[in-house]
């Protein structure tokens, strides 16, 4: 099974900030709702994260990664674009 990618513009790059401040974002018609971000500075120089939204029309995820460059946000790689993905719900058993 292929996963769906979606290639941004830079305009549409730019509004992307929404979700993480109102919840919501629209592009290309469609509504996507911000479920999560996930931080990855650990692995970057600087603040970064990937940013999980789910599209309401047809209840499809997609994630991508994406850092602070200060005036901008930068996609990983510059591919500027976000790919489906596909939730997974993993049990950790701890013993006290």
């Amino acid at each position: 099974m292929e996963k769906e990618k979606i290639y941004l513009t830079e305009e549409e790059l730019n509004d992307f900030g929404f979700t993480r401040t109102f919840g919501e974002w629209l592009l290309r018609g469609e509504k996507y709702t911000y479920e999560d971000e996930i931080r990855t500075d650990q692995y970057s120089d600087g603040e970064s994260w990937d940013t999980v939204v789910k599209r309401e029309s047809d209840g499809k995820f997609f994630k991508w990664g994406c850092w602070d460059a200060g005036s901008e946000f930068v996609m990983e790689h510059g591919d500027n674009c976000m790919v489906e993905v596909f939730p997974k719900t993993i049990t950790t058993v701890i013993y006290e």
